[in-house]
This record gives structure tokens, sequence and C-alpha cells, in this order.
């Protein structure tokens, strides 16, 4: 009996440990809350890590969205892991393309790559496809602006006002 019970233990804790793994141990309010406390002192990666927790669990939530570009944001401004942060606004793009954050995300990859990566043909390609699919949008005119004057100095953009 004793032999048995020693072989069953490990057993039973691996699959405690598989089936704890795959729910959720908060609501998506209680990782959102989570996640901004952890952003606050500067935890990033765990903050993350809440966000996405959110995206898993409960990807229809209002909060998946927040979640996601908040999770962008935190790579852009905070990481500096550009790469990520055009990858997350994408997702957004893909998987939210009726919401109010879509316009945002797309004109925010224009902004990555021309701004940050200084990717000039990129960030030119996504500025186009933003202004073709948010023709209206009221970032359509600063999309058309930073085509124009992408890679130029302060300089050459001060001058370019005075003769304007």
């Amino acid at each position: 009996m004793k032999k048995s019970l020693y072989i069953l233990l490990p057993v039973l804790v691996i699959l405690l440990a598989i089936n704890s793994c795959s729910k959720p141990t908060k609501t998506a309010e209680g990782y959102w809350e989570s996640g901004s406390a952890l952003f606050d002192v500067e935890n990033y990666d765990r903050a993350i890590d809440e966000f996405q927790n959110i995206i898993n669990y409960y990807p229809d939530s209002e909060e998946a969205l927040k979640a996601v570009f908040f999770i962008a944001e935190i790579y852009k401004n905070n990481i500096k892991d550009y790469e990520k942060a055009i990858e997350k606004y994408r997702q957004i793009e893909k998987n939210y393309p009726d919401s109010d954050k879509a316009p945002n995300a797309l004109f925010m990859i224009g902004y990555i790559y021309a701004n940050e990566m200084e990717n000039y043909n990129e960030a030119k390609k996504a500025y186009q496809h933003f202004i073709k699919t948010y023709p209206g949008h009221g970032l359509a005119s600063s999309a058309e602006w930073e085509i124009e004057n992408m890679g130029k100095t302060l300089e050459e953009l001060q001058d370019a006002n005075i003769t304007d």
C-alpha cells in the first residue's frame, strides 16, 4: 500500500499542476488590477504576463483589447522592444478590426517604423495602409504628413514651415 501511494503521489501532483495551469486564477478585472500594480512599480515583464493572461483566458472581453494595446504600449514606451510592440499592434488590427483601438494601433505601426526604427519603407507602407483603411479618421492627415516628412531633420522641417 505504501509503495503504491509513493508511486501515485507524484502522478497526482503532476495532474494537479497541469489542471491548474489551464484555468484562470483571477477574473479579467483581477488580472488587470495586478498587471496595473506591477506596471506602477516598473515590473514590466510580470505586468505583461498578467495582461497576457487576460488575452489568453478572456479573449472576448473588453479588457482583452485594452490588455493587447497596453502591452504594445509597454513594449514601445518602457521596454523599447519595437518589434514586439508592432506585433501587438498587428494583433489588434487582426483580432479587433472594428474596435476604436484598431486605427490607433495601425497608425502606431507606421509611427514606430518611421520615428523609432527609421525604417522608412515599412513606415510608408504602414501609413498608406492606414490611409486606405481609415481615410476619414482624424489621424489620416497626420499619416499623410508623416509620409511627406519622413527622415527630415528638425531644421529641414523648420525651413519648410518658414517657406510655406
